[in-house]
């Protein structure tokens, strides 16, 4: 029994000795912590919504669709499909900037419908056929005109409020960077007081009353998040963060 007991207590000290140095081998092979790796720094590229293709593109669908397509000039639209050419392949290799990523289905199946209208334009083209050449242009700078607006906001101070809560909503609530999230959710109650005074585009006239109620629905949840924040409770203000992030998408959701 005693010799038992002796052999007991070597393994276990044996067990003991391998943990520790398995312990120090793990350690040893695990990379270094990530609370030493830089921070990333948020640009204004990354915040802001433009593809700088985009508006370079505008340069030959303003030639085709106000002088060639309006004066039936069938030689002018031949000349600049080469241009089209060059800028929309510019387009399609064009990354969209962090701020827009939710946007990138459509802008993707925005580009495809750009391209069709482009390459239908082409065969108008080869073939003569005028009046084909002039429906195919119309669909191409419609095409153009879809795309843009996936890109640039309908309403300058929702694109305002949207860029704090972009850095928000990616950045500082992940990170749960406390400083950061209080003096974003403080910034973000100063953008709402604009959003309420913003009036839609003649064109978008009637979904004014529905703007409205959703921005009264977003400041309620702003106002809900900043409280929140004054708090050292993290899932009660992750949770007010993606309740700010789903009314905001609702409003945007308004344009589409």
């Amino acid at each position: 029994m005693r010799r038992f007991g002796r052999f007991l207590a070597i393994g276990l000290v044996a067990l003991a000795l391998c943990v520790t140095l398995t312990g120090q081998t793990v350690w040893a092979q695990q990379p270094a912590s990530t609370k030493n790796a830089p921070a990333h720094v948020i640009t204004d590229e990354e915040t802001t919504a433009s593809v700088p293709a985009l508006s370079e593109m505008h340069k030959v669908v303003y030639p085709l669709w106000h002088t060639a397509y309006a004066e039936k000039n069938y030689a002018l639209i031949k000349e600049l499909l080469p241009r089209a050419d060059t800028l929309v392949a510019a387009v399609d290799a064009a990354k969209l900037p962090g701020i827009l990523r939710e946007k990138q289905e459509a802008w993707d199946a925005g580009k495809a419908d750009l391209k069709s209208a482009l390459s239908q334009l082409h065969d108008a083209a080869k073939a003569d056929n005028q009046e084909q050449m002039l429906k195919q242009t119309e669909a191409f700078h419609a095409a153009f005109e879809r795309l843009a607006r996936t890109v640039h906001p309908v309403v300058p101070e929702l694109a305002a409020f949207h860029q704090e809560l972009y850095k928000l909503y990616h950045y500082y609530t992940p990170q749960h960077d406390l400083a950061k999230i209080r003096e974003t959710a403080a910034r973000m109650e100063e953008k709402v007081a604009a959003l309420k005074e913003a009036k839609l585009p003649k064109r978008l006239a009637d979904r004014q009353e529905k703007y409205n109620a959703s921005v009264l629905e977003l400041e309620s949840d702003v106002k809900e998040l900043s409280a929140t924040v004054k708090t050292d409770a993290k899932d009660k203000i992750h949770e007010a963060v993606e309740k700010v992030h789903a009314a905001y998408q609702k409003t945007e959701k308004l344009f589409d």
